[in-house]
């Protein structure tokens, strides 16, 4: 792996979501698209209050891809080359 390359995981692993942590902030105060950078979401969650349960039901099971598309994303932002990136299994 080349210094650039170094250089570009450590940016990665300090702007990428942790999971668990993200899980633990929606099971407990239904924060979950605000850790995603989608503030404007997370407001309407929260005004509707969580679609009348309906929206969070769906969101139990869409986090996981929110939180791994969320990663990738950043992935490619700083710049990780695509075998970098399945490597990371993203």
């Amino acid at each position: 792996m080349t210094e650039t390359n170094t250089q570009n995981l450590m940016i990665y692993n300090s702007r990428k979501r942790d999971s668990t942590t993200i899980w633990l902030l929606f099971l407990l105060v239904g924060w979950s698209y605000g850790s995603l950078g989608k503030m404007g979401l997370q407001i309407l969650y929260y005004l509707t209050l969580g679609g009348l349960g309906f929206w969070a039901l769906i969101r139990l099971f869409t986090l996981n891809g929110a939180i791994k598309d969320y990663n990738r994303k950043v992935a490619i932002e700083v710049g990780l080359h695509a075998d970098d990136i399945l490597k990371l299994g993203l």
